[in-house]
């Protein structure tokens, strides 16, 4: 089986940790999963919501499958999307209170990254939703899963000023203006063939 060029496991973390743990629970989140692959560990601090929690979001570039990495892992697939070790087992660490897990697999890696602030081209989409020349902070990208890996063209959720509810626009619809910022808020469930399935609780 070949192998889709872009693959990404995706992992958030929240850990019952003071934040002086911070560098000992990255390292040991990087050890653990580094004989599945490339691993980045983005330990976030403290919780917004709850400060008594450290919050990590982990990307990792498997050296199989996301799906067969995240099996390996010990996730498993209910309903529609992945479900990580519950019912009193350990995900990592003792310490680890909650889990959350997805996949993407595609021909190439997303342009945008949550947070990358973009200007909206001209383009007939933009032009239904009236955003032509605006600025506007990506949310997360998505693909049409019905296509194979390598015909997939990401499309991405974006918040616009002034607005509650994020749009949605093609990758060609977006030029980079070269900033970035932080977004909060729950990380979105991805179901195993990369849809997007909205907000989800930890488990």
């Amino acid at each position: 089986m070949t192998l889709p060029p872009y693959r990404l496991v995706w992992l958030a973390l929240w850990v019952e940790a003071s934040s002086t743990e911070n560098a000992a629970f990255t390292e040991h989140f990087r050890a653990a999963l580094a004989p599945h692959g490339e691993v980045t560990v983005h330990a976030r601090g403290p919780f917004h919501r709850t400060p008594q929690m450290l919050h990590f979001e982990i990307d990792l570039t498997p050296r199989e499958s996301a799906s067969e990495c995240l099996q390996a892992l010990g996730s498993s697939w209910v309903g529609d999307g992945w479900e990580l070790p519950a019912d009193g087992k350990a995900f990592l660490h003792p310490a680890v209170y909650g889990a959350q897990a997805g996949a993407m697999e595609a021909a190439t890696a997303p342009r945008y990254v949550t947070g990358d602030v973009v200007r909206v081209r001209d383009s007939s989409g933009a032009h239904e939703l009236g955003l032509v020349g605006a600025e506007v902070i990506v949310g997360h990208p998505d693909y049409d899963a019905d296509t194979t890996p390598k015909g997939r063209t990401w499309r991405y959720s974006v918040h616009v000023e002034g607005q509650d509810e994020t749009e949605d626009l093609a990758e060609s619809d977006l030029e980079p203006t070269g900033r970035h910022v932080q977004l909060y808020g729950e990380r979105i469930n991805i179901s195993r063939d990369g849809v997007a399935m909205g907000p989800s609780n930890m488990v």
